[in-house]
């Protein structure tokens, strides 16, 4: 998709962290911006940014959990901008859990359906019109390392990442098989500056329970590799590189490529699983 200025995008997540990045390097790139998130005052703040740096944007609150409203932002979208050419299913949490562990059952389904239905939720509403409308377009679907590498202890993150990765496997070879005009990323970044550590301030009433010792640690684990991570804008750019190059795989961290590469050897040849602690 080599033209991007005058083209439309629509940013899940687009609050903060990542999906405001690139709400900035996209508006930088000229193109209108329709940027939807759960948490309304951040996203008012993110909009009167972007317009004070002169960028064409409107907001939209949703929950990416629910396929009635990932179909009103569609439609939303295209009332005020008409054609969709980029989306990025970005909306995302950072929550884990043990498989054999003692979490609600409830939690690991909260993770889930914004993680993975979320962005099934987004291919499913937006492509049959990127498709009809016959103009090039690209849709980038944020996964993560964790969707090529499953620790311990974030089970319910693995899961989903691993089914955004799948996912979009399977989009990229559908619409290369259809020969239509609709290009595939999937973003893959390892540890970045963002707010996922905190994912919790998001979570539903009924799902908040009191941290225990052990989860205090790991979230200051989390916390410390998090605020040692990459910036934001960094991605950003490969996110924007890659929509213009037509590039699947947008692997931001060189340091992690290694470990790919071992689980893959690991797998031809019959080598169990051991805890991976990289990013």
């Amino acid at each position: 998709m080599e033209q991007l200025a005058g083209h439309t995008a629509v940013i899940t997540g687009g609050a903060s962290g990542i999906g405001l990045a690139m709400a900035h390097r996209f508006g930088a790139e000229g193109m209108k911006l329709m940027l939807a998130d759960i948490e309304v005052g951040p996203l008012a703040g993110a909009v009167e940014a972007l317009r004070a740096d002169g960028y064409e944007v409107e907001s939209f609150e949703f929950d990416v959990r629910e396929l009635d409203q990932v179909r009103a932002l569609e439609a939303a979208a295209r009332e005020r901008f008409g054609n969709i050419h980029l989306l990025c299913n970005n909306a995302g949490v950072g929550a884990g859990g043990q498989v054999a562990g003692l979490d609600d059952i409830e939690r690991w389904r909260w993770t889930i359906d914004i993680n993975l239905w979320g962005v099934i939720y987004g291919c499913k509403t937006f492509l049959p019109g990127m498709i009809a409308q016959g103009e090039p377009a690209h849709i980038v679907n944020t996964a993560s390392m964790a969707g090529h590498l499953a620790n311990a202890f974030m089970g319910a993150y693995n899961v989903s990442k691993y089914g955004v990765v799948a996912l979009s496997e399977t989009l990229s070879r559908e619409m290369q098989v259809a020969g239509n005009s609709v290009g595939v990323s999937v973003l893959c970044p390892a540890f970045v500056q963002t707010g996922i550590a905190d994912s919790a301030r998001n979570l539903p009433a009924e799902l908040h329970v009191e941290p225990t010792e052990e989860g205090e640690a790991m979230k200051q684990i989390m916390d410390a590799l998090v605020a040692g991570g990459m910036e934001t804008h960094v991605v950003a750019d490969a996110v924007c590189d890659a929509v213009i190059n037509n590039n699947f795989w947008i692997l931001t961290h060189d340091d992690s490529k290694p470990a790919i590469m071992s689980r893959a050897d690991d797998i031809i040849s019959n080598v169990n699983p051991v805890p991976y602690m990289g990013g």
